[in-house]
């Protein structure tokens, strides 16, 4: 699939520096960003208790995983810079409000997703889950990963796969979501889940992409929007299971769907910071 050209953010392979995102550390920068406080890695350390060392810890690796996974954004003064200005996005600050450990399902699963994203999400989530749904597909070996990635990055040696498995088993990180599930050497790649409870997130997430990708616009064709942003690809949902969403999101007014053009277009009827809003209204 062709993908956006632009200039990206997206996470280095080795910004996690093999850490697994700890839901209760993610919490802790959460609530820092909402201070509206800045600091160096050292003073963010103190102020959230989250272990750092002199040359390594786990304040930065986590900053970027609640960066990747839209809680967070760094103002443009200190991206890059020593100095890190937090600030929460409307998903991070319906999170601290509501579900402030990241427990829910619909949580987890909104903050992979967008992990896995082209523009702001971590390059390895983006090429395994997007660029590689196909490749991959839905069950392979951990060789057959391994493989996969060493030939995207053009390297040889080195352990390329890190985090990106563990941190769905682990249930101190994203096991509720459960994105990917290792069996002996063989991998699953598990569907988003389609139900009521989700709703609201995925239209929300959706908008947004939407609002990011198609600036200025408010329909565009599912075609477009999976090729720019993997709305599809990176849930994993196939013909059916995406035009079944789109029927619910129909029902609860979040958009509509033009079916009588080839590819559908999809209408939005709503902005995306109403809809974050609401995520928690229906969870069961």
């Amino acid at each position: 699939m062709d993908r956006i050209k632009e200039k990206n953010y997206r996470l280095s392979r080795n910004f996690h520096k093999t850490f697994i995102p700890e839901r209760r550390y993610i919490h802790a920068i959460l609530q820092f960003a909402s201070t509206g406080k800045s600091g160096d890695i050292q003073s963010i350390a103190s102020a959230t208790g989250i272990p750092t060392g002199t040359s390594s810890g786990k304040v930065k690796p986590t900053i970027d995983y609640s960066r990747g996974m839209g809680l967070i954004t760094l103002t443009e003064s200190s991206m890059g810079k020593t100095v890190k200005t937090p600030q929460l996005t409307p998903f991070g600050r319906m999170v601290l409000l509501e579900d402030p450990f990241l427990k829910e399902s619909v949580t987890q699963w909104i903050a992979h997703i967008n992990l896995c994203g082209p523009s702001c999400g971590a390059d390895i989530w983006y090429k395994v889950f997007c660029l590689g749904s196909h490749t991959l597909g839905t069950q392979f070996q951990k060789s057959q990963l391994d493989s996969y990635l060493k030939n995207k990055y053009g390297v040889q040696k080195g352990n390329l796969i890190g985090p990106l498995v563990r941190m769905y088993d682990d249930p101190a990180s994203f096991s509720s979501c459960g994105a990917l599930k290792e069996t002996k050497l063989t991998i699953n790649r598990k569907t988003a889940p389609i139900s009521e409870e989700y709703l609201w997130g995925y239209g929300a997430w959706i908008l947004c992409t939407i609002e990011q990708f198609f600036p200025g616009t408010t329909q565009v064709t599912v075609t477009d929007l999976d090729r720019m942003a993997g709305w599809r690809t990176i849930p994993g949902w196939g013909i059916d299971a995406s035009q079944q969403l789109l029927r619910m999101l129909e029902q609860k007014g979040i958009l509509t769907v033009e079916r009588h053009m080839n590819p559908w277009i999809i209408q939005c009827r709503e902005n995306s910071n109403n809809l974050w809003k609401k995520i928690y209204n229906d969870l069961l």
